[in-house]
């Protein structure tokens, strides 16, 4: 059955969606940074997260997600992102796109 939250549910939507292109789905030098208070920490365990993506910093969670390599332009990227994920925008401290230092693409 198809997830409709969380990790599974954001992979499966972008690879959809570029699933008529002949190349790869991610960007291989940007990653979604989010980063959110500790008061949702229960929320966050229920979406399921790998202890990859999701991390805590500095007292905070930080989940990192890769983005699709035309997230620049997409309409409303971080709000379907967002959607996609479970994660309520009143949860965050913080949202950016950063420089990648991953290679499990």
């Amino acid at each position: 059955m198809f997830q409709t939250k969380g990790y599974k549910a954001y992979k499966q939507h972008w690879e959809d969606q570029a699933g008529f292109m002949d190349k790869p789905p991610w960007n291989k030098d940007k990653i979604l940074k989010l980063t959110i208070s500790t008061d949702f920490a229960e929320n966050l365990k229920e979406l399921q997260f790998s202890n990859h993506s999701l991390k805590k910093e500095k007292g905070k969670n930080t989940l990192r997600v890769k983005v699709p390599y035309n997230y620049c332009d997409l309409d409303d990227f971080v709000k379907k992102s967002l959607e996609l994920l479970g994660i309520k925008e009143n949860w965050l401290t913080n949202i950016s796109i950063d420089n990648s230092h991953c290679t499990h693409f």
